[in-house]
């Protein structure tokens, strides 16, 4: 049902413009400046001949072709005689990005479900109203007015449009790549379920995530998150977890937010990672993305500030983790690469004189291990001794691709503008860069929780 959206062969823009000042206009680019897009557009505008180059048809009735997937930019008063003309041409799916609806008062809502029974009633698909629209990057499809990521494995459902190209962005800036990208706005039709259940037959999404306010069909979404969740890694964010946070998500798609409670116990029931800001969904998000399950729970961390590993420790056991003891055996093995100061304990403080040749042979020495299975790197990027900002990360991945990149690791590099170096390079490595103890901390427990979940 929801693969049409996905994969349209010719779509029709209603509302497109050249006007910049407008979201027809920023659709319409977006799905023209990708030459590798292989669906045919159709710009839809009675007051132009042409828009960008393209001709431009009055109505979606004038377009010749057969049109797979309709996307609505008119204003809200304008919509019921549009949806009226995809019926009648037997538009195959539409996505309603015009506002105006449910989130702003009863008579939004009634049209809503009048849009939605005539639709229904014809097998006709609705994504929306007010929402940004849907990505699919695999075929180079932008259909949204935020802007194209890079491509990767991750796909995510957001009630939010502004909030889920919020996430889009950071995990833009951190080198994580998206598969698809769907913002459902009011779900008069479409709703989560439906998306997690094609996420669970997408070949291409490898990491599913989701940002929530209110469940339609409880049930149903428990069935098909726990069904998605043993196939896939599923990171779960929940918008309106307070009193305050569920009044302001009523207004915000005119629907009633679930309650945090039962949601949460839905969700870690089916096995999924449910976070409570931002920062711990991107976190999880990298951390499925770019690593493999650990083998154990066992964690080895290292440094070269004793202050990063205090705050890792600290977060390990909030988390209900430790670190492992390290063997004499293993501090054999390490003793030549470390500066004669050092005490061989976990964490390993490795001092500031600890170069990018030290942190190649430890993580090495660790990845080798086989009772470790989470290795945890750390560095305050270096201004002496006439060590390079990058070195140390340069180190750490060049022994975990020899590797094989078998074992999950957890780099953790602080901080600020002398991170850009070392950011290139885990863009450049498609590697994972962590920005603080803390998120490391919960990517592991993550990987820790999804092991476990596996293995049962």
């Amino acid at each position: 049902m929801v693969h049409l959206f996905f994969n349209p062969k010719t779509i029709a823009i209603i509302g497109a413009t050249a006007d910049p000042r407008k979201f027809g206009n920023a659709v319409t680019v977006n799905l023209l400046e990708n030459e590798n897009l292989q669906s045919e557009i159709f710009p839809i505008n009675p007051k132009s001949d042409t828009i960008l180059g393209l001709r431009s048809y009055p109505t979606v009735l004038d377009v010749e072709k057969n049109i797979d997937l309709a996307i609505v930019l008119v204003p809200s008063k304008v919509v019921p005689s549009v949806i009226d003309q995809c019926i009648e041409k037997q538009v195959n799916r539409i996505i309603i990005i015009s506002a105006g609806f449910g989130e702003i008062n009863e008579d939004g809502k009634r049209i809503e479900k009048e849009i939605a029974k005539k639709s229904k009633d014809v097998g006709i698909k609705i994504i929306g109203p007010n929402c940004v629209g849907i990505q699919n990057i695999d075929i180079s499809m932008n259909a949204s007015f935020v802007l194209t990521p890079i491509k990767g494995n991750v796909s995510m459902v957001t009630q939010s449009g502004s909030f889920g190209a919020a996430c889009l962005y950071e995990m833009w800036w951190q080198g994580l790549g998206f598969s698809k990208f769907a913002n459902l706005g009011n779900m008069i039709d479409v709703n989560l379920t439906d998306l997690l259940e094609y996420f669970i037959e997408d070949e291409n999404t490898k990491v599913a995530c989701i940002y929530l306010e209110n469940v339609v069909d409880g049930r149903n979404f428990y069935n098909k998150l726990k069904q998605l969740t043993l196939k896939k890694p599923t990171v779960v964010l929940k918008g309106g977890r307070t009193a305050a946070g569920m009044k302001s998500a009523s207004s915000h798609t005119g629907s009633i937010a679930t309650d945090y409670k039962t949601l949460r116990a839905a969700v870690n029931q089916a096995g999924a990672t449910l976070c409570e800001n931002l920062m711990d969904y991107i976190a999880a998000i990298k951390a499925f993305s770019f690593l493999p399950l650990p083998s154990n729970k066992k964690i080895a961390f290292f440094t070269n500030s004793g202050g990063s590993a205090v705050l890792f420790s600290d977060h390990l056991e909030e988390f209900g983790l430790e670190l492992v003891e390290f063997k004499e055996e293993f501090k054999e093995i390490i003793d030549p690469h470390l500066i004669p100061l050092v005490k061989k304990v976990n964490p390993l403080d490795m001092i500031a004189g600890a170069t990018g040749e030290h942190f190649y042979h430890i993580t090495k020495a660790m990845l080798e291990n086989p009772e470790i299975g989470i290795v945890v790197p750390c560095a305050v990027i270096p201004t002496f001794l006439e060590m390079t900002q990058d070195e140390h990360y340069k180190a750490v991945i060049k022994a975990w691709n020899e590797s094989g990149r078998k074992k999950p690791i957890l780099p953790i590099f602080l901080s600020g503008n002398l991170l850009e170096p070392t950011k290139k390079i885990a863009e450049k490595e498609k590697a994972p860069l962590f920005l603080s103890p803390r998120e490391a901390a919960f990517a592991a427990k993550v990987l820790v929780d999804r092991m476990m979940l596996i293995q049962k």
